[in-house]
């Protein structure tokens, strides 16, 4: 657990390192070597992606993504599981890969130094954005930006300085209110996970908490979608103070100058998965979604919005 005014330091460090290079965590870890990756064979893609679960859901995960993409296109596909968000969005912007499913973070990272272009996002539960929401227990007078403003002496549950919905767009969301979270919270705690976060706030061991929502409201925004798991039906009394701006889902994403006949293919074959029980199947084994639709990089506005905050 973060606390005191050195660990708010700190976690402002690890931010600015989430935002440059995007992978924050890096710096409390030993290092590691560089990631590498064998050449592909001869008329072999490799798709790329990052998942935070362990090694073998991972490679399960990446299997299944490498299936979809050989059966759309009719050609063999390897997979490679990166390490972080900006190796990811690295390779795929410098052509060392063929295409990847990343989160919007790593999509607008990769787009700054190369024409990529997003194919498809995912939906969940029927929704294609989700929000970062900052929340508190029922019955807190916090309820709003205002009121936040108002307050001294608040506890915070973050869920981890890399964490895009936990932390990094909800601090976003704070600055663009004109709140600076170090002098706005006395203890700024990074829990591990959104359950934690949620528990802490529930049980009074921090006055907000930051997760997300998938709410099919567009205003206002009314359930924390992210503390279901831990608090069940309890989730729904928690208070929402801010929402950000609908941030898109998780991303399809090939390289510049990927054929125009295999974007097409890719588009279609991604959009026939949630009709028929076998897709689904794969809509789950491979991408954790419902479905898929149409994206365009303008849905990428907010988050662009949110991390130019930190360079201001």
């Amino acid at each position: 657990m973060s606390q005191g005014s050195a660990m708010n330091r700190i976690g402002h460090a690890l931010l600015v390192g989430a935002l440059t290079a995007l992978v924050a965590c890096a710096a409390s870890k030993p290092a590691q070597k560089p990631f590498d990756l064998a050449p592909a064979p001869a008329g072999t893609l490799t798709i790329g992606l990052i998942v935070s679960s362990g090694t073998a859901t991972a490679q399960q995960q990446a299997d299944a993504m490498a299936g979809f993409v050989t059966k759309a296109l009719g050609q063999t596909v390897r997979s490679a599981i990166f390490p972080d968000y900006d190796t990811l969005a690295t390779w795929l912007a410098q052509g060392k890969i063929d295409l990847a499913y990343m989160p919007p973070l790593a999509y607008v990272r990769a787009s700054g130094q190369a024409k990529v272009l997003p194919l498809a996002k995912a939906v969940r539960t029927g929704q294609a954005i989700s929000r970062s929401v900052i929340y508190a227990a029922a019955g807190s007078k916090l309820k709003s930006i205002d009121d936040l403003k108002k307050a001294e002496g608040l506890k915070v549950a973050w869920v981890d300085p890399s964490s895009a919905s936990g932390y990094i767009f909800a601090k976003a969301l704070l600055l663009q209110k004109g709140i600076n979270p170090a002098g706005l919270f006395v203890d700024q705690a990074f829990l591990g996970s959104h359950d934690a976060a949620c528990k802490a706030v529930i049980e009074g061991k921090a006055d907000v908490g930051a997760s997300y929502s998938i709410d099919p409201a567009a205003e206002p925004v009314k359930s924390v979608t992210g503390c279901k798991t831990a608090l069940g039906a309890q989730a729904d009394t928690l208070q929402i103070v801010a929402a950000t701006e609908p941030i898109p889902n998780d991303v399809l994403v090939v390289k510049s100058g990927f054929p125009e006949d295999g974007k097409a293919k890719l588009l279609a074959a991604a959009q026939e998965l949630e009709k028929s029980d076998e897709g689904k199947k794969t809509l789950q084994a491979a991408f954790h979604a419902d479905g898929f639709t149409t994206v365009a990089d303008e849905d990428y506005a907010p988050v662009r919005a949110a991390l130019q905050v930190f360079k201001q």
